[in-house]
């Protein structure tokens, strides 16, 4: 069965928790360093890097709808001090109340999007990314109750999509572009859908989560 049918909750739960032991943040970081060989010890480019790293959790939020389980994405606010208008996963930084990843990621997504933390049955986490200002970054996935009433937070999020799980799945969807940075360039990961231009660490994410979903480990 392939995330192309559409399943029982019980089913998807299963098949993302089963998957979740591979190391595919390891890949994810690993295709990134066979894209761009010529930045290996690149100064100029490992500036946008910082060794004083600031942790972070994100909610990857799985919705089983009637007609197939979808992901929620958030449009950041244009007034958001850091990833303006980019796309994204709920999510922020570790405060110090929060027992551990999963506090943190839940606490994010009931207040960007009103997810209650009981409506969320976490799954597991896909593993470390580290993103380009100085964050690191673990991904939390759960299956969000279909009956929560998704408000986003007007103050931090400007609109709220879904996209199908099967579109995430699908290798395919997921393109490498050209950036540039103070001159350099390089490539990165892409997930153009719809009017939505997925790009960034948030693509990076949901490229391990379409290894996740695959019901083969990758070569």
């Amino acid at each position: 069965m392939t995330v192309n049918d559409v399943k029982s909750t019980d089913a998807l739960r299963a098949q993302i928790a089963a998957n979740l032991s591979r190391a595919t943040a390891q890949r994810v970081h690993a295709h990134f360093q066979e894209m761009n060989p010529h930045l290996t010890r690149d100064k100029i480019f490992e500036s946008r890097w910082t060794a004083n790293r600031k942790d972070a959790a994100v909610l990857v939020p799985i919705i089983p709808r009637a007609d197939g389980a979808k992901v929620l994405f958030t449009v950041r606010s244009s007034d958001m001090p850091s990833h303006a208008g980019q796309i994204s996963f709920p999510g922020g930084k570790v405060e110090p109340e929060d027992a551990d990843r999963e506090a943190t990621a839940l606490r994010e997504a009931h207040e960007e999007v009103n997810i209650p933390p009981g409506a969320v049955d976490v799954i597991g986490r896909l593993g470390v990314h580290e993103g380009g200002l100085g964050f690191s970054v673990t991904p939390v996935v759960g299956l969000v109750d279909p009956q929560v009433q998704i408000r986003p937070c007007p103050r931090e999020v400007d609109e709220v999509f879904e996209a199908p799980l099967h579109f995430v799945a699908n290798l395919n969807n997921h393109i490498t572009e050209q950036r540039e940075h103070k001159g350099v360039k390089y490539k990165m990961f892409a997930a153009p859908y719809g009017r939505f231009h997925i790009w960034g660490l948030t693509a990076g994410i949901l490229r391990t989560l379409a290894d996740v979903l695959q019901d083969d480990p990758p070569a």
